[in-house]
């Protein structure tokens, strides 16, 4: 064990979301958030005897895209009815409401120690499916045929 406490590996973890738990997850990326600044790049003001003032404050959240990439299986339709029914009925161009009628989910990401305990948590919430796409087939391919979901999310905190 490193000093200070056990390091965390990448490849033992868990994404769920409201009422979707049994992906084969092969990968996700993007987790980000970043706080926006005002004040923080140059002086927005002057004091007594002509000192500039200058004070970083925050101003907002950015929150990143999360890729999730994951293995198909037959039964499982659960990420791609997600998709179609966070989206326009008819299409983009329909100009319609969304069969989920805008409803967002929450999620979580969990990370496993060697032990095979939560050791790190993240939950989600406000999570939109923003695109879908599949993996490339080719004749003679060796590749498993895998689904991949970007999601846009509201919050994003870490709880453990």
């Amino acid at each position: 064990m490193a000093e200070g406490g056990e390091i965390l590996a990448t490849s033992k973890f868990y994404l769920e979301f409201e009422g979707i738990t049994e992906l084969i997850v092969k990968k996700i990326s993007g987790l980000s958030i970043k706080l926006e600044a005002a004040g923080d790049m140059k002086s927005f003001g002057v004091r007594k005897e002509a000192v500039s003032f200058m004070q970083a404050t925050v101003s907002g959240v950015t929150s990143g895209v999360v890729t999730v990439e994951f293995v198909a299986t037959v039964e499982d339709h659960s990420m791609h009815n997600w998709y179609r029914d966070s989206h326009s009925i008819g299409g983009a161009t329909a100009g319609k409401g969304s069969t989920g009628g805008g409803a967002r989910k929450s999620g979580s990401l969990t990370v496993f120690n060697q032990a095979g305990n939560p050791a790190a948590r993240w939950n989600f919430s406000g999570v939109f499916p923003k695109s879908y796409k599949t993996s490339k087939m080719e004749p003679g391919g060796t590749e498993l045929f895998t689904e991949k979901v970007e999601f846009v999310y509201e919050t994003c905190h870490r709880v453990k």
